[in-house]
């Protein structure tokens, strides 16, 4: 064992997984120790969502204005945000930027595959918004974030950290 470690606390989180769907992301923060809130538009969501994390009912395209300013550690947006348009998506990174502190991770999964429109899907029709890697890089990092990593395939993931 390393001399000091044991000893060494890590101090929980404040995670807000926007578009957190039925929680699933959210009982995995919450137990690993870290404080996590949830915002989905889908009222059955919020429901489930809320057995795991305070979750609240709510558009991400709103979201600046539902929490304070730097005061969020991480935000997550896993499979959320493929649901705007591009302009929509644009704002709402900026808002990410805001509810971030100085420092504070981001996690973007969305679509990198497939058409932008609405398909049928067997639980009705969604707007998809898809994007290509190198250009949603670049659209996190111009809404102030400095891109930690990315990850291509069907699914582009964007991992940053906001800029100081």
């Amino acid at each position: 064992m390393i001399a000091g470690c044991a000893s060494r606390r890590v101090r929980a989180a404040l995670i807000l997984d926007a578009g957190c769907g039925p929680g699933r992301d959210l009982a995995r923060f919450t137990a690993h120790g870290h404080v996590a809130r949830g915002i989905d538009l889908n009222p059955a969501f919020v429901a489930m969502a809320n057995a795991h994390a305070p979750t609240s009912e709510g558009d991400l395209r709103d979201i600046g204005r539902r929490y304070p300013a730097g005061t969020s550690d991480g935000i997550w947006a896993s499979a959320s945000l493929v649901h705007l348009l591009e302009s929509e998506t644009v704002d709402v990174l900026g808002q990410f930027a805001q509810l971030l502190r100085p420092g504070g991770a981001l996690y973007v999964c969305l679509k990198a595959t497939g058409d932008t429109g609405w398909p049928d899907e067997p639980d009705g029709r969604r707007w998809y918004t898809v994007w290509d890697a190198e250009t949603f890089a670049a659209t996190v990092a111009d809404a102030g974030f400095t891109i930690d990593g990315v990850d291509r395939g069907d699914f582009v993931e964007v991992w940053a950290t906001r800029s100081r």
